[in-house]
Order: C-alpha cells, then sequence, then structure tokens
C-alpha cells in the first residue's frame, strides 16, 4: 500500500509537469488515482487524530504544493485544531462490591458523565430500570428514598407486553436515567443489564459529555456472576471504590491551499478527508469485528474532486481569490469546519460563497441524480439554479444551507452556501464504501458542473446577497422527536450546557430572542449539561406545548418562554 500511495503521488506530479501551462481538463483517471490512495488500507478509514488522517493529510499538501497553491491554513497547509479524542480511565480507579474487588474494564467501567471522585456506600437502592414517566402512572422510584444514598438501575426498560400502553422511548436513555437519578437526589448510580438484553456498552464517541457530580458505574454481568448476584433481581449490600476519569486531547488537521485572484474577495471550495478509521461510533457496519472502513464515497469522493478542481483553477482563469479547504473532524461533528470559521486564515468579511462536496461519487446509482442544497442562501443563486439545464445529470435543488456536513458552519457565519451530494446508499458508513464501487465519470460531471457553478459567480459583477432559509430538521430528528427548538448544536464549546452554534430561522429558538453563541442550560424543568441530556429533554415535549429555555448569553443568564 505504501508503494502504491508513492506511486499514486509520482504519476499526478509527472501529469501536472506535463500539463505545466494548459489548461487542465477533468479526466476520471485522475480520481481513481486519488481515491486508491485516500481509500486504501495503508490509510485505516483517515479518522481524526490517527496516522491515517496524517498520511491523507500529507498526500493533499503534495498535490496542493505541485499545482502552484500558496499555503493558507496557520502552520503552512495546516491549520492544526485540539479536539477531545476519548475519556480514559485514571490509574486510581478502583471497586468493591460486597467488599470484593473487581477489575476496571472487566468487570465493571465508570462511564462518561461520572464525576473523578471517592465514594462508599452501605445503602444501594434497587430502582428497577430507574424510569419515571410523565404521561402514565408508571414510576420505578414510587415510595423509594434515594437521598444520599446509590441507586441500582437496570437498563433498557421493560417489555412493551407488560406495559402495552407506556412509551419508554421518551425516557429509556442513560441520559434520562441519569438525570431522574439526580433529580432524586441519589449520590452514586451503578447500572446492571437485565437478562435477555446485549451487556456490551457502546462508545459515545468524541462528543463533549458533561460530567455530573457524583459517581456513574456500570458493572458487567460477568461481575455479577462472581458475586453470585442475580441477574433477575440484582442488589448490593455496599459499593466503595473511586473512580477516575481523564480527557484525552488529541489534534486533527485542516488543509489549506490558496489561489490568488485579481480581486480581494474569496470563493472557497470545500470537501473533508476524514472518515471512521476501524469503525467509529456513527459505523453502521455489522460485522462482530473492526473493519477499516475506507470510505470511498464519504469522502475521498468529494475530496480528490477538491483536488482536482485545485488543478483546474491553477491553470485556468478566476477572478476572485479561490481557497481549497480539506477539512477534518467531519464525523465527529463538523469540527475542523467550525474550528475555522472562529479562526480564520483569510478575512471572513470579504467571503463570497462556499461550496462543500461530500459524497458525490454514487451518481450513476442515484435514482434522483445529484442534489444541490443551498439555493435559497443567496438571492442571486434562484434565478441561475432556475435556468440551469445540464442534460448529462438530474438535478434536485433544495433551499436550505443547513444539513450535517461543512457547509453549515459557514451558513451559520451568514455566508452563502452550496452543498452537492449524489445521495446515500447501503454501502454508507461501512465498511463496503470501496473504490470499485465508485462511478468516476460521474465525478467528473459533478466537477465539471461545480466549475460551472464557480465560473457563473466568479463572473458576475455584483456582491452576492445572504439569506437564511428555512430549514428542515436531520432525519433522526424527525424519526425521534415530535418538535424541534431549531439550533444547531455546537459540539466543541468546553462549556456546561448546550453550546449553539445556529439557529434556524422561523424555528421556536429565533422566535424566542436565542442566538448563536448562547448556551442552553435549562429545558422546561430539566437541567441541561451536554447534548444527551438536550435530547432526552426534548424528547418529552409535543407540538403546542410551552415552556421556558434559560441560556447563559456571556455574562448574563436569560429565560425566554417557547412554544414548539
Amino acid at each position: 500500500m505504501r508503494a502504491l500511495w508513492l506511486t499514486a503521488l509520482v504519476c499526478l506530479i509527472a501529469s501536472l509537469a506535463c500539463q505545466a501551462g494548459q489548461p487542465y481538463n477533468f479526466q476520471p483517471q485522475a480520481l481513481v488515482q486519488h481515491i486508491a490512495v485516500l481509500a486504501s488500507d495503508s490509510l485505516e478509514g483517515r479518522e481524526i487524530g490517527t496516522i491515517g488522517e496524517w498520511k491523507a493529510a500529507r498526500y493533499i499538501i503534495g498535490v496542493f504544493k505541485e499545482a502552484g497553491l500558496r499555503p493558507a491554513g496557520s502552520d503552512g497547509y495546516l491549520q492544526p485544531f485540539e479536539f477531545i479524542r476519548k475519556i480514559d480511565f485514571g490509574p486510581d480507579n478502583r471497586l468493591a462490591i460486597d467488599k470484593k474487588s473487581l477489575e476496571l474494564g472487566v468487570d465493571y467501567v465508570p462511564l462518561e458523565q461520572s464525576a473523578s471522585t471517592q465514594f462508599s456506600f452501605t445503602e444501594i437502592v434497587p430502582v428497577g430500570y430507574g424510569i419515571r414517566t410523565e404521561d402514565s402512572a408508571y414510576d420505578d422510584y414510587a415510595g423509594k428514598d434515594v437521598t444520599g444514598k446509590a441507586v441500582l438501575i437496570k437498563r433498557f426498560s421493560p417489555s412493551a407486553e407488560q406495559y402495552p400502553k407506556v412509551d419508554f422511548t421518551r425516557y429509556n436513555s442513560w441520559a434520562d436515567k441519569i438525570r431522574n437519578a439526580v433529580d432524586h437526589k441519589a449520590a452514586g448510580i451503578f447500572f446492571v443489564t437485565p437478562p435477555n438484553e446485549d451487556d456490551t456498552l457502546k462508545p459515545y464517541g468524541p462528543m463533549r459529555v458533561a460530567p455530573r457530580d457524583i459517581p456513574i458505574i456500570f458493572v458487567k454481568r460477568r461481575a455479577l456472576d462472581r458475586l453470585g448476584i442475580s441477574v433477575d433481581s440484582p442488589s448490593f449490600a455496599s459499593a466503595s471504590g473511586q473512580t477516575e476519569l481523564i480527557q484525552v486531547k488529541d489534534t486533527g488537521y485542516n488543509i489549506l491551499g490558496e489561489l490568488p485572484g485579481a480581486s480581494d474577495t474569496t470563493i472557497i471550495l470545500g470537501a473533508h478527508y476524514d472518515h471512521l478509521g476501524w469503525g467509529a461510533p456513527g459505523s453502521r457496519d455489522t460485522s462482530s469485528k473492526p473493519r477499516i472502513h475506507p470510505g470511498a464515497d464519504d469522502n475521498a469522493s468529494g475530496t480528490a474532486a477538491l483536488l482536482e478542481m485545485a488543478r483546474y483553477y491553477a491553470s485556468n482563469p478566476h477572478r476572485h481569490s479561490l481557497l481549497f479547504a480539506a477539512f477534518s473532524g467531519e464525523e465527529e461533528g463538523v469540527l475542523g469546519s467550525t474550528y475555522y470559521v472562529r479562526h480564520w486564515t483569510i478575512d471572513s468579511s470579504k467571503v463570497r460563497m462556499m461550496l462543500n462536496m461530500d459524497m458525490i461519487g454514487r451518481l450513476k446509482d442515484q435514482q434522483n441524480g445529484l442534489a444541490i442544497f443551498g439555493v435559497g442562501t443567496a438571492a442571486e443563486f434562484k434565478p441561475y439554479f432556475d435556468s440551469l439545464k445540464v442534460d448529462s445529470i438530474r438535478l434536485s435543488f433544495l433551499e436550505p444551507g443547513t444539513g450535517p456536513s461543512d457547509q453549515i458552519a459557514f451558513y451559520h457565519s451568514g455566508i452563502p452556501v452550496l452543498h452537492f451530494f449524489t445521495g446515500a446508499h447501503e454501502d454508507y458508513h461501512t465498511a463496503s464504501d470501496t473504490p470499485d464501487k465508485i462511478d468516476y465519470p460521474g465525478i467528473v460531471r459533478v466537477e465539471t458542473l461545480v466549475s460551472d457553478v464557480v465560473n457563473h459567480f466568479d463572473s458576475l459583477g455584483t456582491p452576492l446577497t445572504f439569506q437564511r432559509t428555512a430549514s428542515s430538521d436531520q432525519p433522526k430528528t424527525r424519526a425521534e422527536y415530535k418538535v424541534t427548538l431549531g439550533i444547531m448544536p455546537d459540539y466543541t464549546t468546553p462549556a456546561k450546557g448546550l453550546a449553539v452554534g445556529g439557529v434556524s430561522p422561523n424555528k421556536s429558538a429565533e422566535k424566542a430572542g436565542i442566538k448563536k453563541g448562547d448556551i442552553v442550560i435549562k429545558l422546561g424543568a430539566i437541567e441541561i449539561e451536554d447534548i444527551y441530556s438536550y435530547m432526552s429533554a426534548l424528547s418529552k415535549f409535543n407540538k403546542g406545548d410551552t415552556t421556558t429555555v434559560v441560556i447563559v448569553r456571556a455574562t448574563d443568564t436569560l429565560s425566554f418562554p417557547v412554544t414548539f
């Protein structure tokens, strides 16, 4: 694979040398070479913070250099940014249940929401599934005083056969159960898995989780067996020990190259180059063992097109400066692009537009062809796209500038955006998203269209007029929640609560007066610690409900009435 990497780079350098001084044309073979490298096993899925990400970054820099792009990062072509890679366990973790010591990782695991603290409990109250409903009489805490005591909670929820009229999905998440225990003034929480349920613990991933002030521990079924404790009706007489959780930080890298133009205004072309490595928490892979996720379509396809666009514009005229941005951390919550719009390397007031290419490699497989999001984000976009006719591609236009990819960070910074996307497929976020399934001639058609769009708005003599768009919620929100507040979470701000990365127009948050940069600390009666407690709180409301949102804005704490 190292030979493949070097061979591809040498071929690209040679082709650039041969074409020096000649207009560049898009060719499928160049895309084949790029994607062969980016999706190769040697890059191990390009997960942020890994050697695979670094190898991909070096490859992209090599192409930028040979195309003649000027470094535009904070460190040459690079813009490093810090992120929380994981929560690790310190050396002082220990746990004894009923005076018998257990082994960290084998018998028990402190949850990421746990405090780092010492504890000793002689009263551990079993509270069933730890659920208290608001729309039925079901209450596992009824008649139980757990103040200052630890609670023992079963994961999951009772069966629908037992309680056919109770919707437990609104109450059975980790966040729900932790919040409920804290509301009852519990001093510690122990989770166990009930019979006939999966005893594995799925990782949260790198999204920020706010720790509580009490120890929160998952005790595995293996430990119950060792201790002779019934899985059906578990109970502990005592528990003592210490939890120590450590934030492990790492560095991701945006890669930025610029082609100066005659004007001082910049058009940004972007694509994320990171993926899921061996199967990060976002994986849909069904294998029981970790497998490399090549990410050929997601998003080696967009990155390859970005590299070819850089080569194209290096030998073709353009009026405005062009910034080529390969972002990392998109899979973990648009980390790289969010960091960039807070730490600009160019004058942000003179950015004309941003074009994002994410998953553009399956054109021939998509009945609806190419989707272009963001056509409502500039007043000048609609007339152009209304008149656009492309015989070789079926096009669909969507107005919102929001959506789960890097353009959203620029949209929320008041910049017109376009996102090009050929659609989801069954290989999405699995180990089967491989180069052999890519429609290379289709990518050529897409990048040709993107260059036509860039050329049109590059030559347009008037400024673009930014417009906010009515945004539809992401599919997960529609499926799991009856209401939305209309905010984009900011996963990177280290604050207790949920930082607001953006506010959707005509939604509850905007109508109430909530703004980008606010930190939501309470929704109704529910304290908001992080994204998980926010999602838990949101699931409690129905359309038409009215409640109060409490936010922190700079040094002020403000309350806003909202109606869903």
